[in-house]
């Protein structure tokens, strides 16, 4: 199917592929760390293709960003086909295998004679998915969190088959990053057991850090030196990074558990501070703004209120919404459109929905001033409003599930290029939209009239 397994890659497809006398497989769950430009996709690929496309296995196939789930619907389609009956693309005798295809983007799928199908992916809190699954791939495992498998790995409670697999394969996970399953995974490999008993674990990496140039090291951990492995293209990616990050990337290097863990902004024991009981009165004189913050991956939208009121050395901060935007954000330009007669400013940030937002504002009519798209410079620095605002003692809230988890928990996250920082982490939305409120309220100057209680 125009890929040539080397030794290490027949050798594993060997191994995921064992059975027990009933049929079942062996090792139900598979990790995978090799260091970059070694092949690991092509292992999986030629093996999903095989067990879709000739053995009627409905499998899912997810990444943790569009782009490479389109990367890698390209590589199945230079296997299959792009359509049913293409004859300018794929190899012929695998493409007369497909008999169905889908796509619309974010819904790619291929459907084969067999029953199978190959369904792609990317992970999100909140993933919709067409199909009950067999087997599913992780690639990309490294960035994988627990709400991602959360969702995902139900889909195979009533997979056709009965006979579940999950594959995880990725490169070691970088400090600081709030990924945990894959590196879960590795700890429960190493330290044995029953955990680990159902557990097929591979990889490839350096015991320490050392001379990453030393290439006499290089071999033990690139099983594709000699065969498929371009050591050029190894060597100038390398180039480009730190030293730990090229141990990590390209040597295979595991962090110590220890050093893997990068600390929250805020922390519970800051937060806990700020506790009250209600919010303050609101009076006329009480400046309200609010925040609205997109998650990287549009999963979700987070809402947050911040109030002054007159002579208060305290700004109290809520967290109205925390929810899936779902297919549109009207209802929450409504909801924002509804408040311009009294909240001061609304400041919206996140890419995968600010834009669309602030256009259906901006279309509505809203005031001027009203809106607030932050720079750059503005989100590093309501970040830091209400990072050292809740260390200070000078923001309160009450009991917010949604709010607290994010601010207890949340890492940095770099901004920009000049040492900025953000919040990092798969829960950081709400306290980041709480930082933007506070950011609106600092930054305008606009006076609105104001009647009406936060709702």
């Amino acid at each position: 199917m125009g890929y040539k397994l080397v030794p290490w890659q027949e050798q594993l497809a060997h191994d995921i592929g064992a059975v027990d006398a009933s049929g079942k497989w062996v090792h139900p769950r598979v990790g995978i760390s090799i260091p970059r430009q070694q092949g690991k996709s092509v292992d999986i690929i030629v093996w999903v293709a095989v067990m879709a496309a000739l053995a009627g296995y409905k499998v899912l196939w997810t990444e943790h960003n569009y782009s490479t789930t389109m990367e890698m619907v390209g590589r199945f389609r230079k296997i299959f086909g792009r359509r049913v009956g293409d004859t300018s693309e794929g190899i012929p005798r695998w493409r007369k295998l497909l008999v169905e295809v889908c796509s619309q983007t974010g819904q790619e799928w291929m459907r084969f004679s067999s029953g199978g199908v190959i369904q792609f992916s990317t992970r999100t809190k909140s993933s919709r998915l067409g199909f009950s699954f067999d087997i599913v791939i992780y690639d990309e495992a490294q960035e994988l969190t627990g709400i991602h498998t959360q969702v995902i790995n139900p889909t195979t409670t009533s997979g056709a088959k009965q006979n579940l697999m999950i594959v995880y394969a990725g490169t070691p996970t970088r400090a600081g990053n709030p990924a945990e399953v894959f590196k879960n995974l590795r700890q429960q490999a190493w330290e044995g057991g029953e955990k680990a008993s159902d557990l097929l674990w591979l990889e490839y990496g350096v015991e320490e850090v050392g001379d990453i140039w030393d290439e006499s090291r290089w071999p033990e951990v690139m099983p594709s030196l000699g065969y498929h492995a371009d050591i050029r293209a190894i060597r100038t990616g390398m180039k480009d990074m730190d030293e730990l990050g090229a141990a990590q990337e390209y040597l295979g290097y595991w962090l110590p558990s220890e050093e893997q863990v990068e600390p929250p902004v805020i922390g519970a024991a800051a937060w806990g501070e700020c506790l009250v009981g209600s919010g303050p009165e609101l009076t006329a004189g009480c400046r309200i703004c609010a925040g609205v913050r997109f998650s990287a991956d549009g999963s979700t939208v987070a809402v947050a209120c911040a109030v002054r009121p007159p002579g208060s050395p305290t700004v109290h901060v809520e967290l109205p919404f925390c929810k899936d935007p779902e297919l549109s954000t009207d209802w929450l330009a409504y909801w924002i459109a509804a408040r311009a007669g009294r909240y001061a400013c609304v400041a919206i940030d996140g890419k995968a929905g600010a834009g669309a937002l602030c256009d259906k504002l901006e279309g509505m009519g809203m005031p001027k001033d009203y809106i607030l798209r932050p720079s750059t410079d503005q989100a590093v620095t309501a970040a830091s409003l209400i990072s050292s605002g809740a260390k200070a003692g000078s923001v309160t809230h009450i009991a917010c599930p949604a709010l607290d988890l994010s601010a207890e928990t949340s890492p940095k996250r770099k901004i920009g290029s000049s040492g900025g920082w953000g919040f990092g982490g798969d829960n950081a939305a709400p306290i980041e939209a709480a930082g933007l409120a506070l950011l609106a309220l600092n930054t305008s100057k606009r006076k609105p009239g104001m009647k009406a209680r936060v709702t």
